[in-house]
């Protein structure tokens, strides 16, 4: 399994359009966190806090980055005797191993430079990294609870444009079905704790907004971060297996 996965790995590192993707996205990065700090280390780590949703934006990315051309290569790599739960596996670990290692790498140049760059011997600056590595820690799962679904969609899904407007449709965009949850169930009332809860599974990207970080840093919100990432990657990857050792592979 291991070799597997490094051979995903390697595979994927081989791209060069996406090599070149990653590299403006650092640059990017590096851009921003410049502008947004204003030569302040608590302004460079208020920006980064804001904008870890957008780990959320780059899981269909990082899917179609491994899985891409997946479905047509299925029958030759089970034909050299892997298994399809080791193919399913291996392609899953491969792509949060990659997700994981372009944020850590963004992450350590933009805040380990800003650190080393800006001033941050004042208490402020030290509260503002604690608070973005609290935040941090309640990413990690999130982002790799969508991996893991839009793995299972890259799999088996024909047709990427279709699987990633339904990611984005869905957990963008899902306003209105949580309206219509709110009032078919709850007397539309959209602010009471299981429409919360509710809200929170079907658009997670939600739990990375500034509202809930700037109100909620408790354990209490890391529960809710871990339970949630974690159940879309048992769900999407129990059921992405369930339905691959199903499926015909032609």
């Amino acid at each position: 399994m291991l070799n597997y996965i490094k051979a995903e790995l390697w595979k994927a590192a081989r791209r060069r359009g996406t090599m070149v993707f990653y590299a403006v996205l650092l640059l990017l990065a590096v851009t921003f966190c410049t502008q947004i700090s204003g030569g302040t280390f608590e302004a460079l780590a208020s920006g980064v806090c804001i904008v870890l949703v957008l780990g959320m934006l780059m899981a269909p990315i990082l899917a179609h980055q491994v899985d891409g051309g997946a479905p047509d290569t299925l029958k030759n790599e089970l034909s050299f005797g892997l298994s399809r739960s080791q193919v399913y596996l291996g392609k899953l670990a491969a792509v949060i191993v990659t997700g994981l290692l372009v944020a850590g790498a963004i992450l350590v140049v933009c805040v380990g430079g800003g650190w080393l760059l800006t001033d941050h011997s004042s208490e402020d600056a030290r509260v503002c990294l604690e608070i973005l590595l609290f935040a941090l820690l309640g990413a990690v799962p999130l982002w790799c609870g969508m991996a893991a679904l839009c793995h299972m969609a890259a799999l088996l899904i024909p047709g990427t444009a279709v699987w990633t407007a339904g990611y984005y449709i869905l957990f963008f965009f899902g306003q209105p079905i949580l309206v219509l949850v709110a009032y078919a169930f709850f007397q539309g009332n959209t602010n009471s704790v299981i429409m919360n809860l509710i809200e929170a599974i079907l658009m997670p990207y939600t739990l990375l907004m500034s509202e809930y970080l700037s109100g909620w840093l408790t354990w209490e919100y890391q529960l809710w971060c871990w339970g949630i990432g974690l159940g879309w990657l048992v769900f999407s990857t129990v059921l992405g297996l369930l339905i691959l050792g199903r499926k015909d592979i032609h």
